[in-house]
């Protein structure tokens, strides 16, 4: 708690330090539980250890019956025991109770258990991979100051200023056979370029995207204009040929009774 504080102290110590200076500063941060979450070697091994874990509580809580057993069955042997036999069988349990006690602080104490040393082994080599790529990134990179997210408390952190998924990603490639000979510095220097490279993509997709989608309203826009006029020639047309019809339907009509007309004078 007391190296917490003082990372934090630290931190604000830089921060106002840069700002009544004037000076432009380069931060970055690492989340490294992040990293570790997303490390299948560190998965792999977290899951054995969790098994382990799982075996020491199961024989804790193996003793841990034993002992409520034995309990038990003195307090209903009482009566049919002598003193000593008693007390013979009290110390038992007492022995048991102390080596359970024992076995507790070895698997789990607060400072040398078990648990403690074995999760720190798990990590400590990753971590101080971890801390050997952000090195070579801040040199790289020109940065000022890299903090680790875990070791500063902070309500808001800008995207720009995290490094973990390089980090992640320089890890990664480091486990792989053709990377395996490689330098830190060239490493870092292809994903790097990898990164720059990455964010013109990244543009260039976007802008793509951008045209695609002003192309398809505009198709959309002259599709919807022709079948506007489409409809709109449809209803012209069926207006002209009603017109046609009911003009020729009128001309028969007339003709009709011109006919007859005729026909009546005639007579």
């Amino acid at each position: 708690m007391k190296m917490k504080n003082l990372h934090i102290a630290f931190f604000f110590f830089w921060i106002n330090f840069c700002i009544f200076a004037q000076k432009t500063t380069r931060v970055a941060y690492v989340d490294v539980d992040y990293i570790l979450q997303n490390l299948e070697e560190y998965q792999v091994a977290n899951e054995q250890f969790a098994e382990k874990i799982a075996t020491w509580q199961a024989e804790f809580d193996e003793k841990s019956e034993e002992i409520r057993k034995r309990k038990e069955k003195l307090e209903a042997e009482k009566p049919l025991l002598t003193a000593e036999m008693v007390s013979d069988r009290e110390e038992e349990i007492q022995i048991l109770e102390h080596n359970l006690k024992v076995l507790q602080q070895k698997r789990f104490g607060a400072e040398k258990g078990d648990y403690i040393q074995q999760k720190w082994q798990l990590a400590q080599p990753i971590q101080d991979q971890i801390f050997n790529i952000a090195q070579e990134i801040g040199k790289t990179k020109k940065y000022d100051y890299i903090f680790t997210k875990e070791d500063v408390s902070s309500i808001y952190a800008d995207q720009k200023y995290d490094i973990t998924k390089l980090v992640l990603r320089i890890l990664k490639r480091k486990e792989n056979v053709e990377d395996r000979n490689k330098e830190m510095s060239e490493l870092l220097k292809e994903n790097y370029n990898y990164d720059l490279k990455d964010e013109r993509t990244k543009k260039r997709e976007e802008a793509e995207q951008k045209r695609a989608k002003l192309y398809a309203e505009r198709q959309a826009q002259r599709e919807a204009k022709q079948k506007e006029l489409a409809t709109q020639r449809e209803k012209s047309l069926q207006e002209r040929q009603a017109k046609r019809a009911k003009l020729e339907l009128e001309k028969k009509q007339k003709n009709e009774k011109n006919l007859k007309e005729k026909e009546n004078n005639n007579n």
